[in-house]
């Protein structure tokens, strides 16, 4: 799955960002480790100037094989969403 709008690198930050809260409130710690390991290279791809699409792909193709990709994609589409409206 890939969005079909342009990911930026602060759209992939801003995701990681709801991400680590999400670790941080769940009781779920698979979940939380599930969540750590889909953004773990992001903030390293992009301190390198990775290009956002390709720090996107690695974080979806991680998610995808923890089958975590469905809720991934949902933060990247809320951030998007959320930063049409303002």
């Amino acid at each position: 799955m890939i969005d079909p709008k342009p990911v930026t690198n602060e759209n992939i930050l801003m995701a990681l960002g709801i991400a680590l809260v999400e670790i941080r409130a769940t009781d779920d710690l698979a979940r939380a480790q599930m969540l750590a390991d889909s953004f773990h290279n992001a903030p390293a791809m992009i301190a390198r100037g990775a290009d956002p699409q390709a720090t996107w792909t690695s974080v979806l193709s991680t998610a995808r094989k923890l089958e975590m990709e469905r809720y991934v994609v949902s933060l990247l589409s809320h951030v998007q969403t959320r930063q049409i409206s303002n």
